[in-house]
């Protein structure tokens, strides 16, 4: 994203890898679940389709690919917000990227699991003011610290709004 002049980042980033942690968890057990399963049964004398080492190569090629959707997810993110705008940059190969003036956010919010409030990450969510649902709402899910996103961009706006009263100097 080329900045404008006079623009200037208040946050950039992409998700946190302790975000990751609970998709590891989920993603990580199903890719378990072949080698233990199968070691289980073959513990009990039952047979398997599969010699028991070949059940844990299938279970160790499920994991590295779980190991690799997360990086490319991660990969495939870039969030930033500007003192202009905020723009999510999606994809790698293919490109999808949404941005908005600054000044159309009604609405900052937060969400964390209580395992997210534990790693400090959570998602970020942006309304603004829009008539199409899908271009008013920008979401950047599994960030560190949102609630510094938060604070970043709310003091930002209520200097703006100040500065446009009045109510402060003028930025140099």
């Amino acid at each position: 994203m080329d900045l404008i002049p006079g623009e200037q980042i208040l946050y950039q980033g992409r998700p946190s890898s302790r975000s990751s942690i609970a998709f590891f968890l989920k993603w990580g057990g199903l890719a378990l679940l072949p080698g233990v399963l199968f070691t289980v049964i073959d513990r009990a004398g039952a047979g398997t389709l599969l010699p028991l080492w070949q059940w844990w190569l299938i279970t160790l090629i499920l994991m590295l690919l779980v190991v690799i959707r997360d990086g490319i997810r991660r990969l495939s993110v870039h969030y930033t917000v500007t003192t202009e705008r905020i723009h999510i940059r999606r994809g790698l190969l293919s490109r999808n990227e949404q941005s908005t003036d600054i000044d159309r956010v009604q609405n900052v919010s937060t969400d964390q699991s209580v395992v997210e409030r534990a790693l400090n990450v959570g998602n970020v969510d942006f309304d603004t003011a829009g008539t199409d649902v899908g271009d008013a709402s920008f979401r950047f899910a599994g960030v560190g610290d949102p609630r510094d996103i938060v604070s970043r961009v709310q003091h930002f706006k209520i200097d703006r709004e100040r500065r446009r009263a009045g109510e402060l100097p003028p930025q140099a």
